[in-house]
């Protein structure tokens, strides 16, 4: 099969990518510190045991925090932010930023950015994360398909435009207040479980929830979304009449409550709850807050 020559940067820059070199180094420098400092982390935990073993008060903040952080990406980052799924106030709004920015996966209006044109070009040249294209190269090896849309993207990959795909994200002021200010949101999330553990049991227990109800929850959570890129299009039944590879794969499904029918999302973009909700518990709390009047105009495939 013949592949065609990369394109130019000036037609690259035509679809919203972004190839100028100071902003795709500073890109690929914020994913690369979001990616391995919470790592990091981790491998100080393990290295360090049994010192470092995890009490029931660490699993305890690990457990309620992770259920926060994927609401962040889940609810916040994609449904939300991305998609427009539902509207609410501006409180909740803040909230959803300060758990997307938690989860260590880039300021909120570059998320949005790249996964905006993750739809547009969904398994096609262009996508930023696909097992089966890698820029405007199809990819041959499973194995480098899957290593490309899991993580590898964000650190060789360009960059989308935000002007392109996140225009309203930028003209929103809270919004751009996060962006602005997303290492200090998300450092904020690796110190409030430390502090919590100062709190109930001194210092050991601040370290030990500094490091997994902290770090370890980043890492774990990072997986679980990068491998909705991955895993998600790649095992998994697609939906009836999908046009591209996303899947629904029930593993995922539990793992990142709901996230995982992803053969369905990307059939029913701006549906809020996917399918009829049976797999889905980010949609049921999306439905029950809108029964309690936090959420309006709630989108249904």
């Amino acid at each position: 099969t013949m592949i065609a020559p990369p394109p130019s940067a000036a037609s690259q820059n035509s679809l919203g990518i972004i190839t100028a070199p100071k902003e795709v180094a500073a890109n690929r420098w914020v994913n690369g510190v979001s990616i391995f400092l919470p790592l990091t982390g981790v491998i100080a935990a393990i290295v360090l045991l049994p010192a470092t073993a995890p009490t029931a008060t660490t699993w305890t903040v690990f457990a309620v925090l992770a259920v926060l952080q994927i609401q962040g990406v889940t609810m916040g980052l994609h449904r939300y932010f991305t998609h427009r799924s539902f509207r609410c106030g501006r409180a909740f709004h803040l909230f959803l930023l300060v758990m997307g920015s938690w989860c260590f996966q880039g300021p909120a209006t570059r998320w949005v950015a790249d996964h905006r044109r993750h739809h547009r070009f969904s398994d096609q040249a262009h996508d930023p994360h696909s097992p089966y294209w890698i820029g405007t190269t199809p990819t041959t090896s499973p194995f480098k398909g899957w290593a490309h849309s899991h993580f590898l993207w964000m650190l060789n990959g360009f960059p989308s435009d935000e002007v392109r795909y996140a225009s309203d994200c930028l003209r929103d002021p809270l919004t751009r207040w996060a962006t602005k200010h997303y290492w200090g949101i998300a450092l904020s999330g690796l110190v409030l479980p430390a502090g919590i553990g100062a709190l109930v049991g001194g210092v050991n227990e601040a370290l030990l929830c500094f490091l997994w109800a902290g770090c370890a929850r980043v890492c774990l959570i990072h997986h679980l979304t990068w491998s909705v890129n991955s895993f998600g299009h790649m095992f998994g039944p697609r939906e009836p009449g999908a046009i591209d590879e996303a899947r629904n794969n029930p593993i995922l499904a539990v793992g990142l409550l709901g996230e995982g029918l992803h053969g369905f999302h990307h059939l029913h973009g701006t549906a809020a709850v996917n399918g009829s909700g049976w797999g889905d518990p980010t949609g049921w709390v999306i439905l029950l807050l809108a029964k309690l009047g936090i959420l309006t105009e709630v989108r249904r495939a």
